[in-house]
């Protein structure tokens, strides 16, 4: 933003300083057309004398008579031009003023923001969760059906959206198809959620056991999974990802759009991972920027995940 106020203001100057360059012009060349007028003149009144008076006369009230309307209307082009150099001084003022007042904005919002996340993660309560997951699916920053996060020790993924007062909980299979729901309401304490989790992968015969279910870990991570795609669609990430569904690993991010790296400018279309007879394990591969074992996790999730959608 400052650079585009240095852009605004350096934009004012040059203009003003051509226009003063045009008006410095413009008298010099009146100047010497009206000097130019006066020789040729004295040059008729030398060769006709005395009979060159009648014409000179009628040739220079004819003049006058131009004079006087072309005369008005550059007073009233001149008194427009000032009144628009005061009028893009004025606008440029209130734009400096505006973009100051929006940039404090932003850092405020930012750091609420952040300070929000701090309190989620110390105490992962219901009204902080839903708050920051409506926040995030308001800006477009994860996939209108929310954001996914791995059961621990299973396949099985954990989806969260906001709807009204509670958080929707849907348990789904690695390519999105739906196991159980359940929903996370208001005032209901995290203990007490993942209890009925619990108790719900127990129903549908698909719970990990109590030395891998950590109800902790999955929170933190959801947390993480919404703030990476907060910040990457607000700018503060390097890139944005488009609508997140899901952080496989350190190293990509898969979201509606398709496979976005978190290392390098790189993103890889919804289209080209499911309706492409591209290789793309192969020609990553040869890049040794990448991962392998990390690229083709996500890449096998993403093609199941969107090509299921």
């Amino acid at each position: 933003m400052q650079g585009r106020d240095q852009a605004s203001g350096k934009g004012l100057r040059q203009h003003e300083h051509w226009a003063t360059v045009i008006k410095e012009r413009s008298v010099l060349v009146l100047g010497s057309v009206t000097a130019v007028g006066i020789a040729l003149v004295a040059l008729g009144w030398s060769i006709q004398g005395s009979s060159y008076l009648p014409g000179l006369l009628m040739q220079l009230g004819t003049s006058m008579m131009l004079l006087v309307p072309l005369a008005l209307l550059g007073l009233m082009l001149e008194d427009r031009i000032r009144h628009t150099e005061e009028e893009l001084r004025t606008t440029a003022a209130r734009l400096e003023t505006l973009t100051a007042v929006t940039r404090e904005r932003l850092a405020a919002g930012r750091q609420q923001r952040d300070r929000l996340y701090e309190t989620a993660k110390r105490a992962p309560q219901q009204h902080l969760l839903r708050a920051l997951i409506e926040d995030a699916m308001e800006i477009g920053a994860i996939d209108p059906l929310g954001a996914r996060v791995q059961v621990p020790g299973t396949s099985m993924r954990l989806r969260f959206r906001r709807q009204d007062s509670s958080i929707q909980v849907q348990v789904e299979e690695l390519d999105g198809s739906p196991l159980a729901h359940l929903a996370w309401d208001e005032g209901e304490t995290p203990e007490t959620f993942t209890q009925r989790l619990a108790g719900q992968l127990k129903a549908i015969n698909r719970y990990p056991g109590d030395a891998d279910y950590d109800p902790a870990t999955i929170l933190r991570r959801l947390l993480e999974t919404v703030h990476l795609g907060v910040r990457a669609r607000t700018g503060e990430h390097s890139d944005d990802v488009g609508h997140l569904i899901e952080v496989p690993n350190e190293h990509w991010v898969v979201s509606s759009e398709g496979l976005y790296s978190l290392q390098h400018h790189y993103h890889i279309s919804t289209h080209s991972l499911i309706s492409s007879h591209d290789d793309w394990p192969r020609h990553m591969r040869t890049m040794a920027w990448v991962d392998t074992a990390a690229f083709e996790e996500a890449y096998h999730l993403a093609r199941r995940l969107l090509g299921h959608q």
